[in-house]
């Protein structure tokens, strides 16, 4: 085994040997197999489904994270699986752990990293990431004699470390202008200055400046030093970034195939670049709408990252990053919100506060704990981000306004009025900095559009909304799902305006592509069904006459959907609720239970306001049994039926299922009837207690001989 592509292939070979699946090695991680007698069990749990299929692959990355006992354990399970499917393996311990340390010692042979002061992307975790695999000296030293350009390529590095990209941008400009006059356009140095300065436009805000500058750059590049330069390389990994920064996610994702073949079929590939270009693949393919898909694929190609630059480079911050977002947009804000937590201190321990990866993941974590339904949480944290995005870079840079954006999300709870000016703000601010047609606009057109419809009415907005599912469908296609959310916005303002029917044809098709695109699970998809199925119960034939149902409706039990990015997530919980009635508190528990349970044929249904006290006796006269699920008939549940449940409350889209959010509702109302009651026996106690010590002293003086002292026992 003299390559790690070698070491990959006997470990396929061993499983194949011993009729081991990589099903079963994944199926006994979750569920250990027990011992036998005199026989120890290796640890099963330490094989992770990710990293096992990673081992497996075939290609030329590491095995196992520089521990051999990772190795063994692996090894010692293979064994242990094989021997249970009767085909017992006789494996040389030893041999495979020389095997493995010899390749894992080759590692030393790779070129040490650039200094870090080097002045071309010094705070860009994929320039250095490359430049760190090369041995171009010429891009960290200037000739002697040329003192006034090595004196700008400081700059530019001390404007970076600063991260003052405009000023940076400046210095950039200066030192390209310079390195053109004294050493030509065709010079490598030249042509990394013009790196620099593509790199810091696009960070001043002007991505599509920044795009066409690297454009041209790439062209250069490949004429003058050929396409194995690491120029070159580098100037195909920006494009494909700068490209997806427009907006345009499935341009950059081909981009990124291109660069990651190109990169794997090099006798000499760069393992840096070509890492890169996968994760730009993985990411931009998300973007383009499979978040499920690159949540799997980050999360497979994060451990290879973080060992190759480091837990701490800029890159596998980055990374990080991406993963982070991937598994939010995949529907699970929790795990987002908690992984970037970790990353936003992490960043601002080693790169400091003011860097732009530790704003960007400020940011995101206000985002997610918001998404997560912590507003109370999110929204100091966005405001303290704002503030600081704004006296760092400026208001238009486009930090700020997503920072921005997420603040005025956030404030949809508690301000909505205040809130609405921000939005259009943002809107405004958004649509300059990027132009009309950019995703990114038209989410913050889609935002403040689902602002107004939960504040003004869905009327006005009927029309806004459908203009943006149209103009997202040109940008991102049909069904992205930037473009799904907000046709579902379509859905809920033509059912609020137009009523169910009028609603249910679009809602069918669209819930039909979030279950394609996200899969039944999404929470996405999940509110979309729900939707769905309440709309058809409105809209089932009965026989009340068609003249008496009402055909406007001013029902809807979805919000309008939010982002507060290209791949944001939902509205403030608050804001995007309609036809809100408080539950009303009689002055006793003796009312008895009216909630009415909406006829199904009435698209309109009355929803008078609910009684606390008489919902709790319902709840006391509700029959609750131990039941199980057919097919499951091992596993037992108790609770009420979904029939006792709708008649007794009207609530959910019909009387077959229980929804959790209608259950922890009637519960904590249940509660306060409970401690309401409390607190009035509480008080009739001691208003009687009060009464019986006043009267008390009148009573024993009367029964007392006219000679005993006050306060004398009774005889």
């Amino acid at each position: 085994m003299e390559t790690w592509r070698q070491f990959r292939s006997a470990l396929v070979g061993l499983m194949r040997d011993g009729g081991v699946t990589p099903g079963q090695m994944v199926k006994a991680a979750a569920v250990p197999p027990r011992a036998p007698a005199g026989r120890d069990v290796p640890s099963f749990p330490a094989i992770r489904r990710s990293t096992l299929y990673g081992y497996l692959k075939e290609n030329d990355e590491r095995v196992g994270n520089g521990d051999w006992q990772v190795i063994d354990n692996l090894l010692r399970c293979i064994a242990f699986v094989a021997e249970a499917n009767g085909r017992r393996l006789t494996i040389d311990y030893g041999s495979w752990q020389s095997a493995w340390q010899r390749l894992v010692d080759q590692k030393a042979a790779r070129r040490p990293s650039i200094p870090a002061g080097c002045w071309i992307g010094s705070w860009d975790g994929q320039a250095d990431a490359v430049l760190a695999q090369s041995s171009a000296q010429e891009f960290t030293d200037w000739p002697p004699g040329q003192s006034r350009l090595d004196l700008l390529s400081q700059a530019v590095a001390r404007l970076g470390s600063a991260y003052e990209p405009q000023l940076a941008k400046e210095a950039a400009q200066r030192l390209v202008d310079g390195a053109t006059a004294e050493l030509g356009e065709a010079s490598a140095k030249t042509l990394a200055a013009r790196h620099a300065l593509a790199f810091w436009t696009g960070h001043s805000g002007s991505v599509r400046d920044a795009l066409s500058l690297t454009s041209s750059l790439r062209a250069d590049c490949r004429a003058h030093l050929g396409d194995d330069h690491v120029l070159s390389r580098l100037a195909a990994l920006r494009e494909a970034l700068w490209t997806g920064y427009t907006g345009r996610w499935h341009e950059a994702n081909r981009l990124y195939v291109e660069a990651a073949r190109t990169e794997a079929n090099r006798a000499d590939r760069d393992p840096g670049t070509w890492l890169l270009a996968r994760w730009g693949m993985a990411r931009s393919g998300g973007r383009k709408g499979n978040w499920t898909h690159a949540y799997v694929e980050l999360g497979e190609l994060l451990p290879s990252v973080t060992e190759h630059f480091g837990p701490d480079h800029p890159a596998s911050l980055d990374a990080g990053h991406a993963y982070a977002w991937s598994a939010g947009r995949a529907g699970r804000s929790q795990e987002a919100s908690a992984l970037l937590a970790g990353l936003a201190d992490q960043a601002d321990s080693v790169l400091g506060p003011a860097h732009p990866a530790s704003l960007r993941l400020r940011i995101s974590l206000a985002h997610w704990t918001r998404v997560a339904g912590e507003v109370d949480r999110s929204l100091p944290m966005a405001a303290a981000i704002n503030r600081q995005c704004e006296m760092l870079l400026g208001r238009d840079h486009h930090l700020t306004i997503h920072a921005a954006e997420v603040e005025a999300l956030c404030l949809l709870e508690s301000d909505q009025d205040t809130a609405l000016t921000a939005l259009s703000d943002v809107a405004a601010r958004t649509e300059l900095s990027f132009g009309v047609t950019h995703p990114q606009t038209l989410q913050a057109a889609s935002n403040h559009a689902a602002a107004r419809a939960v504040i003004e009415g869905p009327e006005p907005v009927l029309p806004v909304f459908k203009d943006l599912a149209q103009r997202m469908s040109q940008a991102l296609g049909d069904e992205h799902p930037d473009t799904l959310r907000i046709r579902m916005n379509v859905v809920v303002a033509t059912l609020d305006t137009k009523g169910a029917r009028a609603a249910q044809r679009l809602c069918e098709q669209t819930v039909a592509s979030l279950r394609r695109v996200l899969g039944d699970d999404h929470p996405e998809t999940l509110a979309g069904r729900e939707l769905l199925a309440t709309i058809a119960t409105w809209t089932r034939p009965a026989s009340t006459p068609k003249k008496q149902r009402p055909e406007p409706s001013s029902w809807s039990d979805s919000g309008y959907s939010s982002s507060s990015d290209p791949g944001g997530g939902s509205a403030s919980d608050r804001a995007l609720k309609c036809r809100i009635t408080p539950v009303s508190w009689p002055s006793g528990p003796e009312t008895t239970l009216h909630v009415p349970i909406p006829p199904g044929d009435d698209p309109n249904p009355t929803l008078t306001q609910p009684d606390g006290f008489a919902i709790l006796q319902a709840i006391a006269s509700m029959p609750v049994s131990r039941w199980s699920y057919r097919g499951e008939e091992h596993v037992q549940h108790l609770g009420p039926m979904a029939q006792d449940w709708h008649a007794a409350f009207g609530l959910g889209p019909d009387d077959r299922s229980i929804h959790l959010v209608d259950v922890n509702g009637v519960s904590m109302v249940a509660v306060q009837a409970l401690y309401r009651m409390v607190q009035g026996l509480q008080s009739e106690v001691s208003e009687l207690r009060a009464r019986f010590n006043h009267a008390a002293p009148a009573e024993t003086d009367r029964d007392l001989p006219a000679d005993s002292p006050p306060g004398a026992p009774h005889p």
